[in-house]
């Protein structure tokens, strides 16, 4: 495998931007539904609750943070 060049290294950190923000969104989305759901007595299983997006967002976040502390 060859190495990252810089123009790709930046790349993948505005995925990895992109990404985070939208993982992000999709869970604050989903915890609103469960929400409205629960006022109107619906049953949502708790794995749609955006917890698994909160998790992908954070873990986005914390590897483009490794990423652009090691310089590569």
């Amino acid at each position: 495998m060859s190495e990252i060049n810089r123009d790709e290294l930046e790349l993948i950190l505005e995925a990895l931007d992109d990404a985070s923000f939208y993982r992000d969104a999709r869970s604050h989305v989903l915890k609103s539904a469960v929400k409205r759901a629960s006022l109107r007595s619906a049953h949502i299983p708790e794995t749609d609750s955006g917890d698994v997006h909160r998790v992908k967002a954070d873990a986005y976040r914390a590897l483009a943070v490794k990423l652009r502390s090691q310089g590569c």
